[in-house]
């Protein structure tokens, strides 16, 4: 079986979380592999501050929630996402509102943003789909001009940059995932990165219950999301390497491109001036297939070779239903409807991409 993606750690990966475990260092209070991840993260991705959490949907709940919103004001968030973006808004009480997609990056359509801004507006949760950074300018020109706070799903785009810039250090905050299968894992844990002093103080507060002085007297209503010593001690190991892990990344993407050529078949497209990190390799189906795209991961599984559909919109959701727009996603539909992703593990080997981008052409071929 050729999974969609298989986790690897080096041994310098298993020896720095036995090293943190050595030392007693367990805990997200007092280990020190925690403060080397935040601080080399921050130097990586040329932020201020980078502030260590459990997952990246805490991180995004985090983020969002010491911005001290209003409950009930509206968040403009990407409508194609993992469900972890959506409850990080509704689950600080405040009111998503799902903008659609562009066909060619699959990422936010900015044109479609200021449309739906209105009075209970008070942030865009933007989306980098993939790794693809978001057309980051014309972005942050609406953010500002709107005077709307900026946060940056990063949990597929780990060293991905629009012009020459890194991604999660437009806005008040990026916010990354260190799930299993993402550019760098540690199995699970997150991270947020600022440029804003007062908001990284507060970042730290709520992240740890609201520890203070006197200790257990607690002035703000904070969270338990710290990371563990281990998981900061393997995420900062594999941040030695990221970037080499970047290289194999775009390498499989080009490879797929170089194999997988067909008129009924669309890969993503970047944004001039943006340099994206390939998460996983995804493809689009031709809506002129009907359907294949079911048709075309069940023969995959048959050979040996597992994928993965794209994302519900999430004005689709069930969840969501009380935040359904009226307005019709109608290209994150379409990518939910015929977008899969492909194996996409950081040593896969060429040969076994031209196995694949094989498979797949010759289902397509019997439409």
């Amino acid at each position: 079986m050729i999974p969609v993606f298989k986790p690897e750690l080096k041994k310098k990966d298993i020896e720095a979380a036995y090293q943190t475990l050595k030392k007693g260092q367990i805990s997200g209070t007092f280990a020190d592999s925690i403060n080397s991840l935040e601080k080399n993260f921050a130097k990586f991705n040329k932020t201020k501050f980078a502030v260590a959490v459990s997952s990246g949907t805490t991180a995004l709940h985090l983020a969002i929630a010491c911005l001290n919103l209003k409950k009930g004001s509206e968040v403009l968030v990407s409508a194609t996402t993992n469900i972890a973006t959506g409850l990080a808004i509704v689950h600080n009480g405040l009111i998503p509102k799902f903008i659609d997609s562009k066909i060619d990056t699959w990422n936010i359509d900015e044109k479609k943003i200021e449309k739906n801004i209105t009075k209970k507006t008070k942030a865009l949760l933007i989306v980098h789909f993939l790794g693809n950074p978001c057309k980051m300018d014309t972005i942050v020109k609406i953010a500002k001009k709107n005077k709307l706070f900026l946060i940056e799903d990063c949990a597929e785009a780990h060293g991905a940059s629009f012009k020459k810039k890194k991604v999660g250090s437009f806005g008040i905050a990026g916010c990354y995932s260190f799930y299993a299968n993402k550019i760098i894992s540690s199995g699970e844990g997150g991270l947020i990165t600022t440029n804003n002093k007062n908001f990284y103080e507060k970042l730290k507060l709520y992240r740890n219950l609201g520890f203070t002085k006197p200790r257990f007297k607690h002035f703000v209503k904070g969270y338990n999301f710290r990371m563990t010593g281990m998981q900061a001690a393997i995420a900062n190991s594999q941040l030695s390497y990221i970037n080499q892990i970047i290289k194999k990344k775009i390498l499989i993407q080009q490879n797929y491109q170089k194999y997988l050529k067909h008129n009924l078949v669309s890969f993503l497209k970047e944004e001039k001036g943006s340099k994206s990190v390939f998460w996983m390799v995804g493809i689009l189906l031709s809506k002129k297939l009907k359907n294949k795209k079911n048709i075309l991961q069940k023969e995959l599984l048959k050979k040996g070779i597992d994928t993965r559909s794209f994302f519900m919109s999430m004005n689709e959701q069930p969840c969501f239903k009380e935040y359904k727009m009226k307005t019709t996603t109608y290209v994150s539909n379409n990518l939910w409807k015929n977008g899969i992703y492909l194996p996409s593990s950081h040593n896969l080997k060429e040969k076994n991409i031209k196995q694949i981008c094989r498979k797949v052409l010759s289902v397509i071929k019997q439409n």
